[in-house]
């Protein structure tokens, strides 16, 4: 099957990645590559907006760290969502009592999925944050 298809025979859904610490963005570029999705990643903020926009495919979750040195992920989730409404966004965190995390994901309907998470559960908050984007 080509590249550009997911394992069910449907073109394949465009994750970004994006997390400060490369043990975890080997691990979800693993897994979700896998679980059949099309997976762009990037090392920080600065680096998932380059890397969004020279994209020669669409993107269509945002999968992104809260807390990162140097773009937070809801200032990258922002600067991509007024880019391309309607971009779905999952964040990740280890930091549960995240402030900036809570009041972001609560305001625009966002997941927020805790670090650490086991496989089923990365799958599982991607699939319920791309229920219903089609390709």
């Amino acid at each position: 099957m080509p590249a550009d298809f997911a394992p069910s025979g449907l073109p394949a859904l465009t994750i970004l990645a994006v997390d400060d610490d490369a043990a975890i963005l080997r691990f979800l570029d693993h897994v979700l590559h896998d679980a059949g999705y099309r997976v762009l990643l990037a090392d920080g903020g600065r680096r998932a907006i380059e890397t969004y926009e020279n994209s020669p495919q669409p993107v269509h979750l945002l999968l992104t760290d809260v807390i990162m040195p140097d773009l937070t992920g809801p200032v990258v989730a922002e600067r991509l969502c007024s880019r391309q409404p309607g971009l779905q966004v999952l964040f990740m965190s280890g930091y549960h009592d995240a402030d900036l995390a809570q009041r972001f994901v609560a305001s625009r309907g966002f997941t927020l999925l805790p670090k650490p998470f086991t496989v089923e559960g990365l799958l599982r908050s991607v699939e319920e944050s791309l229920s219903g984007v089609r390709p």
